[in-house]
């Protein structure tokens, strides 16, 4: 996921061209494809002024309106968000995948400005106080979601200031200024690291020749480029455990040193920020608006999943720690971090007699895209076509477009592979939100920014069974943005609350370990061979093999990210590394104070106080699949009903509501205490 902004109304930015008569292909509405081949620093800079200008003269209006009424109040706020929002995710998506420095520079530049502006929104006390008159006069005459939308914005008003003082409030814009300013230099940071290691064969013994003949220069050395496959590749595949150790370093190396200094002052802004607003912490402040409410509540959540976990994670290390014994006699007794993937995948090809490079395979790129398509086709009662007429930003950024009951949903881009300057993770980035207005509908497009290994000259891109996940992971993210069209264009599927926005996502990751799924489309790239009852039998048999290993990692970045924001003090006290260092011995394996994965943990910006998120969001998904479970992985009713119970409410319904509307219960945590090996 994309990083969020400070205040709930800074995912605002845009303009409609029938209103501003520009012709700026950032600020046009009309259901045609941008052609981002003519985006320039100009058309960026050009926009951000045309939108703030076009913004100050919509809250003169709401401000202004008398008598009031849906239409000045309501419709105008939405639009207002709508149009400021459409605005900044063109910007977060030309910024995180454009390869031209200057074009990328200036929308680091103007996304700065337009969230400084969106910032100033949330403490604009005129049109706080017009939308609170308005609600409070006419609450008992609007409908449901008509509530629920002016009530969570008067609730993230207060939270950002509006109960303060004037004078009080005066310091929050330069606070806010000032994070704006540090988060975007901690992605930036992050997006443009630029690194290679050079190895001789020797040190890269193990690792496939294809790979070996892409990374060979001349003079007989090879270039590895640091990025999130190689990564993979390198920690699983080489024998030589300095090989893994070095490059796995440099990897959690990106953007150390200057990251260092950027994290310490966001956390010290953040702190003072909350501390304004009258919060004990940046968490406090964070959770006013989330599932979980208070800090207690995550520490509880964290906690209790330690204590369940750590007896597991003992196991697991115990056993692969006698392993590597086993195998490499002659290496350290010890384990560690740069060897857990490597003995990971020995293990599971000896003891379980499951090669990862065989199950490989039958994921050819292309080919499991199109099958990932056809199960949520078939789950959703969706149609997905590509096309042919969206310009794009790069030559191997893929079109397409999601039709759902013969209406056209949205359209989207898929940008999978890494290059010099992009993103260096996965997200799902929204383009353009849905809006309806009278009878014109503008429909939602979005787009999937991955960094999965790319084919050579030789060889397809053949993808890891843990790829295959993050794909419909991610495509689930995409899928809840283009189907969710709601009345209130304000409450898209990224309206939902941060702690349940995973959900969605985290349920479709089901689907990669059901064969009624895979034997649809995992295909032998070279035979076509549908992927064996047996092999997916082993795979499924070790689906639970270190899940304690993997879970007490997310516990421990979570606890991280929450520590940073609800224990300034302490963090500071001890110093952002110190910290990291004493939650990362959760895995327990040594930790070696060269590694500053901080510096490259982009969550740090976008998720500040919210990664324990991912595993909040698990109970959920998971207890949404065990209805799948009880009526068949590919029942089609049931994917109908989660489609509108769940993806096209986006945040016009509580959460917790949802569930219970598709469950037919309420949720409860058992589905997902089961998912990690854990009995009640």
């Amino acid at each position: 996921m994309k990083k969020l902004y400070i205040l709930a109304l800074l995912t605002l930015s845009g303009f409609v061209q029938a209103q501003n008569g520009t012709t700026n292909i950032l600020l046009r509405h009309d259901n045609k494809p941008i052609d981002f081949t003519k985006v320039t620093a100009a058309t960026l800079q050009e926009a951000v002024e045309i939108i703030i200008k076009s913004s100050d003269e919509k809250i003169k209006k709401i401000v202004a309106a008398n008598p009031q009424t849906i239409s000045n109040i309501l419709v105008a706020y939405d639009d207002l968000d709508y149009e400021l929002t459409g605005l900044g995710m063109k910007i977060g998506l030309i910024q995180s995948t454009y390869s031209d420095d200057v074009i990328r520079k200036a929308a680091y530049e103007q996304d700065e400005k337009l969230s400084v502006y969106g910032s100033s929104l949330g403490l604009n006390e005129p049109l706080y106080k017009a939308l609170k008159k308005f609600y409070v006069a006419k609450s008992s005459t609007l409908s449901k979601t008509q509530k629920k939308f002016l009530s969570d914005e008067i609730i993230s008003f207060e939270k950002n200031g509006m109960k303060l003082s004037a004078a009080d409030r005066k310091p929050l814009e330069a606070l806010n200024k000032k994070l704006i300013e540090f988060g975007s230099a901690f992605d930036k940071n992050i997006a443009e690291s630029k690194d290679s290691l050079l190895f001789t064969e020797l040190d890269l013994k193990g690792i496939d020749a294809e790979s070996l003949n892409s990374w060979k220069r001349p003079n007989g050395k090879y270039v590895v480029y640091v990025n999130g496959p190689n990564n993979i590749k390198i920690g699983e595949n080489a024998d030589n455990s300095k090989t893994r150790k070095t490059f796995g370093l440099r990897y959690n190396n990106r953007a150390y040193p200057q990251n260092m200094a950027v994290l310490d002052s966001l956390l010290y802004y953040r702190n003072l920020y909350a501390n304004k607003l009258g919060f004990r912490s940046y968490a406090s402040y964070a959770l006013v608006t989330r599932m979980a409410a208070k800090p207690e509540n995550v520490w509880a959540f964290e906690n209790d999943l330690i204590k369940k976990l750590t007896p597991l994670v003992t196991d697991e290390v115990k056993t692969l720690k006698a392993f590597k014994k086993e195998t490499s006699p002659t290496e350290s007794d010890t384990l560690y971090g740069s060897d857990f993937a490597y003995y990971s995948k020995k293990m599971l090809n000896t003891k379980y007699q499951l090669n990862k490079d065989e199950v490989k395979e039958y994921f050819e790129m292309n080919n499991t895209l199109a099958g990932m398509f056809k199960v949520y086709e078939s789950l959703l009662g969706i149609q997905i076509k590509p096309v042919t007429n969206m310009p794009v930003w790069d030559a191997k950024v893929k079109t397409y477009e999601i039709w759902c009951e013969g209406k056209k949903a949205g359209s989207f881009y898929l940008d999978l592979f890494p290059r010099a300057n992009k993103y260096t993770h996965f997200a799902c980035f929204g383009i353009s939100p849905y809006q309806k207005k009278g009878d014109s509908e503008t429909l939602p497009v979005a787009a999937l920014i991955c960094n999965f290994p790319e084919g050579t000259a030789n060889e397809p891109s053949l993808l890891p069974h843990s790829d295959v996940t993050t794909m419909f992971h991610e495509f689930g993210h995409l899928v809840h943005r283009l189907l969710c069209h709601p009345e209130i264009a304000s409450q898209s599927s990224s309206a939902v609350k941060r702690d349940f926005i995973e959900a969605p996502s985290q349920f479709l990751e089901n689907w990669c370990w059901e064969y009624d799924a895979l034997k649809l489309f995992a295909k032998h790239y070279k035979t076509g061979e549908v992927l064996p009852k047996s092999l997916f039998d082993k795979m499924k048999k070790t689906q639970l093999v270190n899940i304690g290993s993997f879970y007490i990692r997310q516990i421990s970045l979570g606890l991280t990210d929450f520590t940073y924001e609800d224990k300034y003090e302490e963090t500071k006290r001890k110093g952002v590394l110190q910290v990291y260092k004493e939650l990362a011995l959760l895995n327990q394996m040594p930790f070696d104070d060269n590694n500053h994965m901080i510096c490259s943990f982009g969550h740090l910006n976008g998720y500040a106080a919210n990664y324990y998120g991912y595993l909040w969001s698990k109970v959920y998904a998971e207890d949404m699949f065990s209805l799948f479970q009880k009526n068949g992985v590919m029942d089609t009713a049931t994917g109908i009903k989660y489609r509108k119970e769940i993806l096209e409410k986006g945040g016009s319904v509580p959460e917790t509501e949802m569930v219970e509307n598709f469950l037919g219960r309420k949720p409860n945590s058992d589905a997902f205490l089961e998912s990690l090996g854990i009995k009640k």
